[in-house]
């Protein structure tokens, strides 16, 4: 089974949230519960301090009767990371986060970072209406044509090197360091592609628009 966090971000399209809360464990934070009102899916549990919910939303939990676990609003982790923490508690090895991305970019910031928390230990990705994102390491990264036209990779590390294979701007063990823009909105020639991280962190972002 897939475990799904629904962060309090920007709303989940309807078509995002259908995709991916089927036959998966939800763990919704906090004011991210405004993507529920309007689906027959509820959240498994319900994490953080409460402090991004409107009165609806408290209704809404309360009237569903949805489990939560509740936080001082002083803590030093996120909502995000403690739904992260009690997936990776139980063994999930896909790990889905929605709504993780926002006005506030500080925390989506954080929230793209989290990713690398769960690498090795979960398959992970940040999806949002135009967005899939994965931290990357050294290994081979398979994908397929869909909407996401674009395919970018970004550098963490002080350098990467990576090659692609499939794709229209092709590398052969190309070096990018984090203060190039190198590796931005590369496309699939054909249905399927592949990139080689050789060296490096970072991350592969695939964009609809």
């Amino acid at each position: 089974m897939r475990g799904v966090v629904v962060s309090a971000g920007n709303k989940v399209s309807e078509e995002i949230l259908k995709k991916y809360l089927n036959d998966s464990y939800i763990i919704c934070c906090d004011g991210g519960i405004k993507n529920f009102y309007e689906l027959d899916t509820l959240p498994n549990l319900i994490v953080g301090d409460f402090d991004s919910i409107d009165e609806n939303g408290r209704k809404f939990i309360e009237d569903n009767n949805i489990e939560k676990n509740v936080y001082n609003t002083v803590k030093n982790f996120t909502d995000t990371e403690a739904a992260i923490d009690i997936l990776l508690e139980r063994g999930f090895e896909e790990i889905v986060i929605l709504g993780a991305t926002g006005t506030r970019l500080d925390h989506t910031l954080a929230n793209i970072f989290l990713l690398q928390k769960l690498f090795g230990r979960s398959k992970a990705t940040i999806v949002d209406n135009n967005n899939i994102i994965e931290y990357v390491e050294k290994g081979e990264y398979f994908f397929e044509k869909d909407e996401h036209i674009y395919i970018s990779v970004i550098a963490i590390s002080e350098e990467m090197i990576y090659s692609t294979y499939g794709m229209k701007y092709e590398a052969d063990e190309l070096k990018i360091l984090t203060s190039e823009i190198r590796g931005v909105s590369n496309e699939l020639k054909g249905d399927t592609g592949k990139i080689i991280v050789h060296e490096g962190r970072g991350f592969i972002i695939r964009s609809i628009d």
